[in-house]
């Protein structure tokens, strides 16, 4: 697997990273699913240990995660191979006491968070640690303040947000709380603009939504997913059978660029692997078969600018 330097932070990445969201199991907040079905603690241990013997080093992670499980699992798996792993999670927002969601990113509330990340991930340090939701502005140059010293510390190695806003990370860099961006990016998606940037200030990228949700699979063309209930995916997609069947149909429309040598995941791994603020994907895959198509798309030869140019003009039909 290869690997790349995460922005300025100095830190080695795999290209190919692990979403702990849906390894955390189910999650209800305000009385609604908002999380995934339980894929059993004892398989998600063995999963993220074996992704780590095929060379992925980056996980990621959040306090909100199946109500601090997903944190649990992973630390519980990392044991006794902490050095060998980046580790990335998420603070202010959390399931609180009664079920209910909690946004609270306030200089008060960030060091129980951080605090409470490093129990549960049993370690004494994170390496990439970042805000879920934007900055209160009211309170984030003394949350920056707090970061750093975390850093002096040894708590923590760099900082960020997972945001596509662009106008959130300008805010956030000038206060010396910026290393990293997590933001979703695919072919329908490429958020140049947002990229361009990180490229300027060498902002390291972590990237999600490379499928779209799926979209950009390759499993789906002909039949939708046939998703359970508690599936977080059944909130953001059509219930009528026929439009869901239509909605994913459509990407079929990138079936004449599929050959022996490139798949639908080598397509879609491959168009963000060649910007260079893409320095790990991290996928929200449930099984072992799943991640290793995606480590496999890495090894395959970069898109030509004809490929390139296909994808582009697709998209923008789809668009």
């Amino acid at each position: 697997m290869n690997q790349r330097i995460l922005g300025k932070t100095g830190i080695s990445v795999s290209e190919i990273g692990i979403g702990a969201w849906q390894l955390g199991g189910p999650l209800d907040l305000d009385g609604k699913q908002d999380g995934h079905p339980d894929l059993a603690k004892d398989f998600v241990i063995n999963l993220i240990r074996s992704l780590g013997e095929r060379g992925i080093n980056f996980i990621d992670t959040a306090e909100q995660y199946g109500g601090g499980e997903s944190e649990r699992r992973v630390g519980e798996a990392l044991q006794g191979n902490r050095d060998q792993w980046v580790i990335s999670t998420k603070f202010g927002s959390y399931r609180g006491p009664q079920g209910e969601r909690v946004n609270d990113v306030s200089a008060a509330r960030v060091p129980l968070a951080l605090e409470g990340s490093l129990q549960r991930l049993r370690t004494d340090f994170i390496d990439v640690y970042v805000y879920h939701i934007a900055p209160d502005r009211n309170e984030a140059e003394a949350v920056a303040e707090f970061l750093n010293n975390a850093k002096s510390q040894g708590k923590v190695r760099a900082v960020g947000i997972s945001t596509n806003d662009l106008a959130t990370a300008e805010y956030l860099h000038p206060i010396d709380c910026l290393d990293v961006v997590q933001f979703a990016s695919s072919i329908l998606n490429p958020q140049t603009t947002l990229t361009d940037w990180l490229a300027t200030y060498s902002i390291g990228g972590v990237v999600r939504g490379a499928f779209a949700g799926g979209r950009l699979s390759g499993k789906y063309f002909e039949n939708p997913p046939a998703l359970a209930d508690t599936d977080i995916r059944k909130n953001w997609l059509p219930a009528d059978a026929d439009q869901l069947r239509a909605e994913f149909a459509k990407y079929a429309a990138f079936e004449p660029m599929l050959t022996g040598d490139r798949t639908m995941v080598d397509l879609a791994i491959g168009s963000l692997l060649r910007k260079p603020t893409t320095h790990t994907i991290i996928l929200g895959a449930k099984s072992l078969t799943e991640y290793e198509n995606g480590i496999a798309a890495t090894a395959k030869p970069p898109l030509t600018t004809d490929e390139i140019h296909q994808l582009e003009r697709i998209a923008a039909v789809l668009a």
